[in-house]
């Protein structure tokens, strides 16, 4: 299933994390322990990671029209990209917008030409960067199907990059970062804010993402239930929700709860 941020993780992973050099003629040496890429090949094989259909593109100059045959569209460069958004400039250079006012590139080799050995020489042949304007010609945009919110908790575990990690492990990685960076900011606020249960705010919505997916999952296992059962039965789905709520309300009508309080002094 195509994964926006599943890509900005990719990108993040091959740029920080893995040893990546920068050579246009070892474009596609995927090696984590010291390999090359360029600026196209690095954005086509991580949209692939993660899971886009990216056709017969092999350069910039082709990356535009097929991606935008497979569900990407070419938005006006204003400025603004969204996280996820790939910055084109269709003829020398691409890299994709993690968010936070930072890029994902490949940019040059350690001789400051198109060609190098393998693995960053000088830790910036891959790098993540604050956002910058190359120009880009257009921003293309993804506006297909499947996205990370749709998907259940054991597919998030099932999904796997090169790195071995799962979707989960990423996310959860992603919310180390985070925390981090907030740390170290303004936005400490996110951690030093605390509720009632004593959480910060960051845990708080992290919490609460992972509980509605879970929810959604639940519900989606429970309606498949109730139309199964329908079925067998020869009956209205909706007459038999009727009844589970109408047994549920019952038993929970029955209950005596008994509660006492007593004044501190």
């Amino acid at each position: 299933m195509p994964n926006v941020n599943t890509l900005i993780e990719r990108m993040r992973y091959w740029c920080v994390d893995a040893n990546m050099g920068y050579s246009q003629y070892d474009r596609w040496n995927f090696n984590p322990n010291g390999g090359n890429c360029d600026c196209s090949s690095l954005v086509i094989h991580c949209l692939q990671e993660a899971g886009f259909d990216t056709g017969d593109a092999t350069y910039t100059g082709n990356l535009s029209a097929n991606l935008t045959a497979r569900g990407w569209v070419r938005v006006v460069n204003d400025g603004d990209p969204q996280a996820g958004d790939i910055l084109l400039n269709d003829a020398d250079h691409v890299a994709v917008y993690l968010g936070g006012g930072m890029l994902a590139q490949a940019s040059i080799s350690e001789n400051n030409s198109i060609a190098g050995n393998a693995g960053d020489q000088t830790g910036w042949e891959t790098n993540v960067s604050a956002y910058y304007n190359y120009p880009w010609n257009c921003f293309l945009r993804w506006n297909g199907a499947g996205n990370e919110d749709d998907m259940t908790i054991d597919e998030l575990y099932a999904a796997q990059g090169n790195d071995g990690r799962n979707l989960w492990d990423s996310v959860i990685q992603t919310r180390s970062e985070l925390r981090d960076r907030a740390s170290e900011g303004a936005s400490n606020a996110l951690i030093t804010t605390k509720g009632n249960d004593g959480r910060n705010v960051l845990d708080s919505v992290i919490q609460a993402r992972w509980d509605i997916a879970e929810l959604k999952t639940m519900l989606t296992a429970q309606a498949a239930t109730i139309e199964t059962l329908a079925k067998a039965v020869g009956t209205n789905p909706a007459d038999i929700a009727k009844v589970v709520e109408q047994q549920v309300k019952a038993k929970l009508d029955k209950l005596q709860i008994n509660v006492s309080a007593s004044e501190k002094k």
